[in-house]
């Protein structure tokens, strides 16, 4: 039997309730030359019933211990025969288009390595929402520096080369969460990445959510956010350019997390990772002002379409002066 194009990987633990509309999503996609591997990381739940009744000779399914999303992906690379990889997780949805959009990307540019789109929220019952996944890299046409100062790719609505992650090795399986970002960070040493601007894929917002606030994981996951970032600068070979970031990559996770505690309505934490930001860049001004404009004046702008459209050119204007500085 001839490999697939794509070989699309679907981690799930205990989603039953979920998982049999993301597989759809998957078999409904209008590019068909693909293979689905299915992990069910030790699922208690009845998993293994609904995968037992899907009918559908591109489906694998790969049964293991709860060993972790990192080990799951692992897993499924191993066994993969795609010259292409993408990954769905088990409570999201593709549309349609998402490989067809990103298939041919990667057949007529050879010199990009991962192509990405955007994923929309929606909440536990599909209805849409307005947060967005994936937006175009901080320094265009720089991976790893963009990389860097933050995650700007959408794991669920992104196409790699198998190649690409091959160089760049395993999943990380001692990180309970980022390992994505860890993924991107390392295949960003040798590889571009490319955005392309066009909701993908759909990111379900629900109380099982790792990341949602009442997930007893939600501390854990915020305080890991920094791993990635650890053993990027651990690296001796890492080059000068990359290295000088470090301050301006340290104050982006702390301003994230600040971010998220705020948005919890905890301003004790919120106001602790400001002030991280400020101590990790040196820069007390500068930090000062960005936390100004990311805690207090977006929120404010959000609340209506006419300011998001001014936030959002705000954004975009401060992006293109800190590239041109750059």
């Amino acid at each position: 039997m001839p490999a697939p194009t794509v070989t699309v990987v679907v981690p799930t633990y205990n989603r039953v309730h979920y998982l049999d509309q993301a597989i759809a999503s998957v078999l409904s996609q209008n590019c068909g030359d693909f293979e689905l591997i299915v992990v069910d990381d030790g699922s208690t739940d009845s998993t293994a019933d609904l995968l037992r009744t899907i009918n559908d000779r591109r489906l694998r399914v790969l049964a293991q211990s709860h060993r972790g999303i990192s080990a799951s992906l692992n897993a499924a690379m191993a066994e993969s025969r795609g010259k292409y990889i993408a990954r769905l997780d088990s409570d999201d949805l593709w549309l349609p288009e998402m490989l067809s959009t990103l298939v041919p990307f990667l057949d007529t540019h050879p010199e990009i390595g991962v192509v990405y789109g955007s994923a929309q929220a929606m909440n536990a019952d599909g209805s849409l929402q307005k947060r967005r996944l994936g937006r175009l890299e901080y320094f265009p046409g720089d991976s790893l520096r963009s990389l860097v100062y933050d995650d700007c790719t959408c794991n669920v609505a992104l196409l790699a080369r198998r190649e690409s992650l091959v160089r760049a090795g395993p999943y990380d399986e001692t990180l309970i969460a980022n390992e994505d970002w860890d993924m991107w960070l390392r295949v960003a040493r040798s590889d571009r990445f490319y955005f392309v601007d066009k909701v993908l894929a759909y990111f379900r917002v629900h109380p099982g959510n790792h990341t949602g606030f009442d997930s007893p994981q939600f501390v854990t996951m915020l305080e890991s956010r920094t791993l990635p970032l650890d053993k990027l600068f651990a690296d001796p070979q890492l080059p000068r350019s990359i290295r000088a970031m470090r301050p301006l990559a340290y104050e982006s996770v702390y301003l994230f997390r600040a971010q998220q505690w705020r948005a919890k309505g905890d301003w004790r934490k919120a106001m602790a990772e400001f002030q991280r930001a400020v101590k990790a860049s040196g820069r007390t001004l500068t930090t000062t002002m960005r936390i100004t404009w990311l805690a207090f004046l977006v929120p404010m702008l959000q609340r209506s379409s006419p300011g998001r459209r001014i936030a959002a050119a705000i954004t975009e204007s401060r992006r293109r002066r800190r590239a041109a500085h750059d």
